[in-house]
């Protein structure tokens, strides 16, 4: 059995639960304490059941309050070896016995891990895949296109956590942005737009992917309707059918997001 469910989603602060019967992980702690301690309550896991942190990036809307529930709950951190130094420099300060750095596939626990990168304008940005038995479910969140070595690595997953950040004419439209900031957000190294993801969705779909949870959408830029509704329009010209051949789910911001498990 494995678990996957986006607890938080979004630039104010990201978290996602996942869990076989015996081994609790969270991946990202972007939101503070009391934020993170309401989520994990309002999706029925007790903190003190929390095996392990794993982080995929240093932005602060990722690791906000990785230190803190440390701090309070006897978890471990795993970092890339690589990152180990960047990461551990934005987390703050944490007990080395506690801190666990890998540079291969490992296990945390009943679940296999594995990892990759992705293309993102931070230091460091990893995907990961979760495997237990025959489950497998993958996050990747944070990146500004999806190479092929992230499309091979998610392939096979029953579902899929995956970044659909905005939608091109209300970024290029967004008068509060800087055309620095836009440039930033629309490059390679920046974040999915709708019809990136999309596209993204269109492969894994043929690579046995039946679930996707559309994540991280910006508030200013993007909308879950919109999202929803440009990435089924754009797998229906694929000829790829949303509710038949692939679902689709969002991520939001504000709220714990419905349980996916897999057995």
């Amino acid at each position: 059995m494995l678990k996957i469910q986006a607890l938080a989603s979004g630039s104010k602060g990201n978290i996602t639960l996942i869990a076989s019967e015996t081994t609790r992980i969270l991946v990202d702690v972007g939101l503070n304490l009391t934020q993170t301690l309401k989520r994990l309550h309002d999706a029925e896991i007790k903190p003190d059941t929390i095996d392990a942190i794993l982080v995929t990036h240093e932005h602060s809307d990722h690791i906000n309050g990785v230190a803190h529930f440390m701090k309070r709950y006897n978890c471990d951190l795993y970092v890339p070896k690589e990152a180990c130094a960047c990461f551990l420099r934005k987390i703050g300060n944490i007990e080395q016995e506690r801190i666990y750095t890998f540079t291969e596939s490992f296990s945390i626990g009943d679940i296999d891990v594995d990892y990759y990168p992705l293309p993102h304008d931070s230091e460091y940005c990893f995907g990961y895949t979760f495997c237990q038995g025959d489950c497998k479910v993958s996050v990747a969140t944070d990146l500004g296109s999806c190479p092929q070595l992230a499309i091979q690595k998610m392939a096979g997953s029953q579902v899929v956590l995956l970044e659909c950040n905005h939608d091109m004419k209300k970024l290029e439209c967004n008068t509060k942005y800087p055309e620095w900031l836009k440039r930033r957000i629309a490059g390679g190294s920046g974040h999915l737009s709708n019809t990136a993801c999309a596209s993204a969705i269109a492969k894994l779909t043929s690579l046995g992917v039946g679930q996707v949870i559309l994540a991280h959408l910006s508030e200013e830029n993007n909308s879950p309707n919109l999202a929803y509704c440009a990435v089924c329009e754009f797998l229906e010209k694929q000829g790829i059918k949303e509710g038949t051949d692939v679902c689709i789910d969002i991520a939001t911001q504000n709220v714990v997001g419905r349980p996916y498990i897999i057995e």
